[in-house]
């Protein structure tokens, strides 16, 4: 039952409610209301992290109004990094390592004084290692912890370049870019004395793929060259050719790497390997597969330090946030994201498991493969080959008294009954399904054969998802599009809105005119209307027409905003997107 007001006013006397000045500040600015401010309290010491942490991460109060509020208390000036532009030759002045451990980021460089962001401007211990490390005088600015992590994330290609630039060297009459010393260690293999060419040619072409952030690599024969290709912000993009030559020898070389069999060339074979980078691990999932011309090598790159964990900064807006968060906050029930293959759904639901990693929760996870690693939650990796299957390790799951299950994915019917059994006994379950939009997941549901009752009575909400690539900051430009450009997608501006952005092309985003990606999503909640659909087993465009009767935005529309608040393309929206959606 919820408490009364003056219950809330009662824990005054405790000191893990007493009121900051910060706190303060906003409840006399009615920016929050004092029950609200002690719910996010006592879920801020579950967590064992500051109120103002868990207000921002929630989307509850501007976090501008926080740092603001901060800025002028400690007179020093407050910076919004998310719309500062900061040259890489800046950016990377301060080690990428240290900027992340001790929340600081480079910004302005004039003459020998350097204007720094930091979460604690009056630290003085770090702004004298600042002074040693760059030779200038620090400037201290205020900005937010996680707004420092995304900027060093945004800029992480130029801090690798920077280091990849003095590894470098070109040999040889191929013209082909080889490596010295690498500094990269591969683990779990023999040390390799010979560094023949082969051998630096993959080293290079992965240490390519880390700076350009590609997610895949893919290595394809052909009957004059070897084909390269680089997955960046979902778009496939061709390298340069190498020469034939290589061809079997750097398939070769990656089977060594993954400790596969190198005399197989018949038949496809999975791997993986790990290397680490700037004392960050990298792991690569490898599938050779035969072909006319031989052997192509696909790698995914599972660069888990690339990511944040955090559903605002993935791009989600707040009040999708707001209504996710009081779903994810629930003792018992399903909760389910969907999407195309690549959508990140993955990073969407451990960034969930990041708000709810409480000390008191015994939090569970079975996916395949597992794509981040956390602290004080039990990760199960799925293996087919020798029985352990999702339907398996769930079984044994359910014995080991969990509070929440994290299924990476539901394939199967056997898989999909214990997860809503699971998720009506006392359970929280999250899990993926591939399906174009929300109401497409429950139909899927109901087709392979889960009950509709049992369906309608554990079903929390569907979180239906897309990435979209984000206009490169460097070259961002605005224009004012023909009534005809906008009438071909059936689209009107807002009022008072004339111009939409795109951009230019330049060297930081390799002429690609996008850095980074964006999500977009939609969410539909399990109320007493579409409950009652459910049992009906009506069609998904029932079942979404009824949703946005009771306010889901859908995705499209969404997206839209994105592109009229100039992070993206309207072309990038319905590339994504189809019309039915």
């Amino acid at each position: 039952m919820e408490k009364s007001q003056k219950s809330f006013l009662d824990e005054a006397d405790d000191p893990r409610f007493q009121l900051t000045s910060i706190e303060r500040y906003l409840i006399d600015n009615h920016l929050i209301d004092l029950p609200t401010l002690r719910l996010y309290q006592r879920r801020a010491f579950e967590r064992r992290i500051k109120v103002e942490d868990e207000l921002l991460e929630s989307g509850v109060v501007n976090e501008k109004e926080i740092l603001k509020f901060k800025a002028d208390h400690l007179k020093i000036e407050y910076v919004d990094l998310e719309k500062t532009y900061v040259e890489p030759e800046v950016a990377v002045l301060i080690n990428q390592d240290y900027a992340l451990k001790n929340s600081v980021f480079a910004v302005l460089k004039k003459d020998r004084e350097l204007k720094v962001a930091m979460v604690d401007p009056k630290d003085i211990k770090i702004r004298e290692e600042l002074r040693t490390m760059t030779a200038c005088n620090i400037t201290p600015l205020l900005s937010s912890r996680s707004a420092i992590e995304h900027k060093v994330f945004e800029y992480r290609n130029h801090f690798r370049k920077k280091i990849i630039d003095e590894l470098l060297a070109t040999v040889g009459d191929t013209g082909i870019k080889l490596t010295r010393e690498l500094g990269i260690e591969i683990g779990s293999l023999k040390e390799i004395k010979d560094q023949a060419p082969v051998v630096k040619a993959v080293n290079l072409l992965i240490l390519q793929a880390l700076q350009l952030r590609a997610s895949d690599i893919h290595i394809i024969p052909n009957p004059k060259e070897v084909r390269i290709k680089l997955r960046i912000d979902g778009i496939l993009q061709e390298m340069n050719p190498l020469p034939l030559d290589y061809a079997d020898t750097m398939v070769s070389r990656i089977k060594i790497m993954c400790e596969l069999d190198i005399s197989e060339k018949r038949l496809p074979q999975d791997g993986h390997f790990r290397i680490i980078m700037e004392g960050q691990e990298i792991d690569f999932r490898v599938v050779v597969t035969p072909t006319i011309h031989g052997e192509k090598a696909v790698l995914r790159v599972l660069d888990r330090s690339t990511v944040i964990l955090d559903m605002k900064h993935l791009g989600f807006e707040i009040p999708i946030i707001n209504r996710f968060r009081q779903y994810i906050d629930k003792p018992h029930g399903i909760v389910i994201l969907t999407g195309p293959t690549g959508c990140g759904k993955t990073t969407t639901l451990y960034s969930a498991m990041k708000l709810l990693n409480y000390r008191e929760k015994n939090i569970t996870t079975v996916e395949n493969p597992i794509e981040y690693r956390m602290d004080e939650i039990t990760q199960i990796q799925v293996n087919p080959d020798i029985g352990l299957t999702f339907a398996h390790c769930l079984r044994s799951i359910l014995r080991q008294d969990p509070d929440i299950i994290l299924i990476g994915e539901i394939r199967d019917l056997e898989t999909a009954q214990i997860a809503t059994r699971a998720s009506q006994t006392g359970h929280l379950v999250f899990a993926t399904l591939h399906t174009n939009d929300a109401a497409g997941a429950v139909t899927r549901l109901l087709d392979i054969g889960v009950e509709p009752y049992l369906l309608a009575s554990t079903l929390q909400c569907i979180l239906s998802q897309r990435l979209v690539r984000r206009i490169c900051n460097s070259c961002r430009a605005e224009y004012i599009p023909d009534q005809s450009y906008l009438d071909s997608f059936g689209v009107t501006l807002p009022e008072g809105q004339t111009s939409l952005a795109y951009g230019k092309k330049c060297i930081h985003c390799y002429n690609s005119g996008f850095s980074g990606r964006v999500a977009i999503g939609e969410l539909l909640e399990s109320r007493e209307e579409i409950r009652q659909l459910i049992m009906a087993r009506a069609s998904s465009q029932e079942i979404r027409r009824k949703s946005m009767e009771l306010g889901m935005v859908p995705i499209k529309q969404d997206g839209l905003k994105k592109v009229f608040d100039k992070l993206t393309t309207l072309e990038e929206i319905f590339t994504q997107i189809s019309e039915e959606e």
